[in-house]
């Protein structure tokens, strides 16, 4: 009898599972089910993820998507899901990736991010970034009507949570991971985990000069306290705490070489020319080891 409860279990949650999958394919390709009322949408492996949650009084997203095209997309999809409307976009960081296409969402939605994020956003705007998109075809040319650049309305400092219907929602800042202005959004009841781009999937990370690598290694201890069933990376397919775990190999991996390197008294020109980690050689954006050399030698060096 035992035997056939165990059989019947993983058959219902084979089942389940193709039920979710079924449901993700009716909005289209790049769509996952993450939990009942969770979406998530990110066209390829490297591509910005951006998501929506259904509550009873509302949607929040999370990022606006990468092209005009694929907020088109995403507000399509909301709308076969549910009638209530978007009541918050929550930015994950201030890149134009992530932040570019609030037009479509806002107004209704009202945009939140942490303190600084606006100023950031403006510093990084690209007046000529629409004209160059619409000039590739006439799609991108309609999905750019009303473009303009909308910068939070809400800045929330250190940490915020938004109640709405029967969601909690736990916007945690991280700093020096990547951006400006980095949030992770965290639902503690369904477990699941926003992490932005402080962790994408088997990738390297472009990491800008304001990154500390020690405070990276930090947001992953951090995140993994929380113990989630789900993490939704910035960028790529929806994963769970290994992704942190292989970051935290990666990372100590590198600092650990460059450290080594540095005592035998190369110069970082030197170390960037000769390291090499064959170990991570199938991860995305292999031109952006050098960068990652940047941070580690600065952490090495301090």
């Amino acid at each position: 009898m035992k035997k056939c409860f165990v059989v019947f279990g993983f058959l219902y949650l084979f089942l389940l599972g193709i039920a979710l999958s079924l449901q993700a394919q009716e909005l289209g390709p790049g769509f996952t089910k993450v939990k009942d009322g969770i979406y998530t949408f990110a066209p390829d492996a490297t591509t910005t993820t951006c998501s929506f949650v259904v509550t009873q009084e509302g949607v929040v997203m999370i990022d606006s998507c990468n092209s005009p095209l694929d907020s088109r997309k995403m507000a399509a999809a909301i709308k076969k899901v549910t009638d209530k409307p978007v009541v918050f976009l929550i930015d994950t960081e201030t890149h134009s990736d992530h932040t570019a296409n609030h037009f479509v969402f806002s107004p209704p939605a009202t945009i939140i991010n942490h303190e600084g994020a606006g100023a950031a956003m403006k510093k990084e705007f690209n007046p000529k970034r629409a004209e160059t998109l619409a000039a590739k075809s006439p799609e991108l040319r309609a999905a750019l009507e009303g473009n303009k650049m909308i910068p939070p309305q809400i800045e929330y400092k250190d940490k915020m949570t938004i109640n709405l219907g029967e969601r909690a929602f736990e916007l945690i800042y991280l700093k020096n991971v990547h951006s400006e202005a980095d949030t992770i959004i965290w639902l503690p009841k369904e477990r699941v985990l926003f992490a932005g781009s402080a962790a994408n999937v088997r990738t390297f990370l472009n990491l800008r000069p304001s990154v500390v690598i020690p405070d990276v290694l930090a947001s992953y201890k951090f995140m993994k306290s929380l113990k989630p069933e789900v993490v939704v990376t910035g960028h790529g397919p929806v994963s769970t705490t290994k992704v942190f775990d292989e970051y935290e190999g990666f990372y100590t991996l590198l600092l650990k070489r460059v450290g080594d390197m540095a005592a035998q008294g190369k110069s970082l020109d030197e170390i960037k020319k000769e390291l090499k980690m064959p170990e991570y050689a199938d991860w995305h954006n292999q031109d952006r080891l050098g960068v990652n050399i940047d941070a580690a030698y600065k952490a090495v060096k301090n």
